[in-house]
């Protein structure tokens, strides 16, 4: 017979050995869908949305300086024109004139934003949004690192500004991320996210929730909320972005 000591080594050796092949074809499994998502649909190839200039030049009141920063989400990759992206969205639900200054750029992560688009900030501006992270979230970028980042572009903007902070999307929503990497996208998503809302609190800056305000419809309807691509908001999608962004704002100046 078999000594139990002898027994239970070889039983260890075997569900390590499973372990060990569980993790090898994750990561193969991954590396495949992660090819795929980036051979998947794309958005029809043009120049960049230009969204800068007057929003609602009729309207009464003094006309509001404006500025984002972030990722493509803000700078309207997904939209079918500029009136179709979140900034114009946002500055089309004011009740004054909105003057634009969209810094954001396609693939930012927050370390481009502290880097290229925060020293661009016009002095004078009276509200800047941040939208990035998803990017960080997909590369990652790491927590701690993120987050030294994060607070290092808060500290640069002007400090009269008032400070919007949109937190990561609901990487776990988007149809063009296959089982599991859209889990796990998720899931990371949600890390920074978490870091997004410590920094807004601490620093008692609006904190929009887009992956919990808008996540759940972007899962029930992927067709009409998600752009050609399967990835970034169309048109109506950035329209429940732009609802979150609005009512979050709005309760941030009460």
């Amino acid at each position: 017979m078999v000594a139990p000591s002898r027994r239970a080594g070889r039983l260890v050796r075997r569900v390590g050995v499973v372990a060990a092949a569980l993790v090898v074809g994750t990561l193969g499994l991954l590396v495949v869908e992660v090819l795929l998502a980036r051979r998947g649909p794309d958005l029809e190839d043009r120049e960049p949305l230009d969204l800068d200039g007057l929003v609602g030049a009729g309207r009464a009141g003094a006309t509001e300086p404006v500025v984002w920063l972030g990722d493509s989400t803000a700078a309207g990759v997904g939209a079918s024109s500029a009136e179709g992206s979140l900034p114009r969205q946002v500055a089309a639900a004011a009740d004054h004139p909105v003057r634009l200054t969209v810094l954001a750029e396609s693939g930012a992560r927050v370390g481009d934003v502290l880097d290229d688009q925060v020293g661009a900030v016009p002095a004078g501006t009276d509200t800047v949004y941040v939208s990035v992270g998803a990017n960080d979230a997909v590369h990652l970028t790491r927590s701690g690192d993120f987050r030294r980042r994060y607070q290092a572009v808060l500290d640069a903007l002007p400090p009269d500004a008032r400070v919007v902070l949109l937190g990561v999307p609901d990487l776990g929503s988007p149809p063009r991320l296959a089982q599991p990497l859209r889990f796990l996208a998720g899931v990371r998503g949600g890390t920074l996210d978490a870091v997004i809302h410590d920094l807004a609190s601490a620093g008692g800056h609006p904190y929009v929730d887009i992956a919990g305000e808008t996540g759940p419809a972007f899962r029930r309807d992927p067709g009409r909320l998600f752009a050609a691509d399967d990835y970034h908001p169309s048109d109506a999608g950035y329209r429940r972005w732009a609802d979150a962004v609005v009512a979050a704002a709005d309760e941030g100046d009460r």
